[in-house]
């Protein structure tokens, strides 16, 4: 699935996840696969939980980051796409 900087997404319903140290253990409940993210994955996914929409957490993640922003951008959408098609996110509607 492609999706774009503006999009909106959200944890699926049946994932869990656990942040061990300065990581994030994940459980898709659906599929029964594990899967973990990074020190900096960690913090991608702790600025969605907070605001939904990518652009929101590019800007967030753009601040804390010494990294151009077009490599983040593609950083950002390239883990969505990954974290969409594990079903671990899903895209929503804006509130």
């Amino acid at each position: 699935m492609t999706i774009a900087i503006t999009d909106h997404l959200k944890l699926a319903d049946e994932v869990l996840s656990s942040r061990v140290d300065r990581e994030t253990v994940i459980l898709n409940l659906k599929t029964g696969m594990y899967h973990g993210l990074d020190p900096v994955g960690t913090r991608f996914f702790e600025v969605l939980r907070n605001s939904s929409c990518l652009a929101d957490v590019h800007r967030q993640l753009l601040a804390e980051f010494d990294v151009p922003a077009d490599r983040l951008e593609a950083d950002l959408l390239a883990l969505s796409e990954d974290m969409l098609a594990k079903g671990i996110l899903v895209v929503v509607k804006p509130e």
